[in-house]
């Protein structure tokens, strides 16, 4: 079953999807590429989708999809075997062929284990939410749920880089939206949050606190004060 947390991100993304339609990038067309990328680096890397790959060879080539994706490398970093073993514990990936040091992987686990990995970087999803998602789910649903952190990961990244939109919004124009826990924070923002994909290459924030995430009505509450804002400040 889908947590109601995901089912409420899923609407907000597609109301994103709905504004954008008329050009510019939007969050289907982020998560396609990384779809894309993610297929096109196993090609390349492990060209036998069924080879078996032991814990070591999940943990190094957890590392190099993070960095052929260029994504934070902290996010693989302290990934271990005694990480993967934790996940097996917790019940977060299926359970390998074999038994202890003779278990055996395949390019699913890593899928899964890097898309649980992502949630818990990013502060999205939770591990739990994730285990809901990726635990006995086929290599396309398993791709659709990476694909779609990989996003959430690039677009937390593009907004605290120094040569992004956020370096080049001043913080009066940053404004509080209903809903949210706390006033709006200035770009450079720490805590969890989602980033929409809009059009024109901006994004919108929404902090991990806000209603949003759990109303339909906040949700739409959410889509009314942006289409406002943007309104009252065509001259900016």
């Amino acid at each position: 079953m889908r947590t109601s947390r995901l089912r409420t991100r899923r609407r907000v993304q597609t109301s994103a999807a709905l504004a954008a339609r008329d050009g510019g990038p939007t969050r289907r067309d982020a998560e396609q590429l990384a779809s894309k990328e993610l297929q096109a680096w196993r090609a390349r890397t492990v060209p036998d989708s069924t080879a078996p790959l032991s814990a070591d060879d999940v943990v190094r080539l957890l590392r190099e999809c993070i960095a052929a994706l260029e994504l934070d490398p902290t996010i693989a970093a302290g990934f271990t075997v005694n990480t993967l073993h934790y996940y097996r514990r917790k019940d977060i990936i299926d359970p390998p062929g074999g038994r202890t040091a003779a278990a055996r992987y395949d390019i699913r686990h890593l899928w899964q284990i890097a898309g649980a990995r992502l949630a818990g970087h990013l502060g999205l999803v939770t591990l739990a939410e994730a285990r809901s998602e990726i635990r006995d789910a086929d290599t396309p649903t398993l791709l659709n749920f990476l694909a779609a952190r990989v996003a959430d990961a690039r677009a937390r990244q593009a907004m605290r880089a120094p040569t992004g939109a956020a370096a080049l919004v001043g913080a009066k124009a940053v404004r509080p939206l209903p809903g949210a826990a706390t006033p709006a924070s200035p770009p450079g923002m720490t805590g969890p949050a989602l980033m929409i994909a809009l059009p024109g290459n901006a994004w919108c924030i929404v902090p991990a606190a806000h209603d949003a995430h759990r109303s339909r009505e906040a949700a739409g509450a959410l889509a009314r004060a942006l289409a406002t804002a943007l309104r009252d400040n065509r001259t900016l």
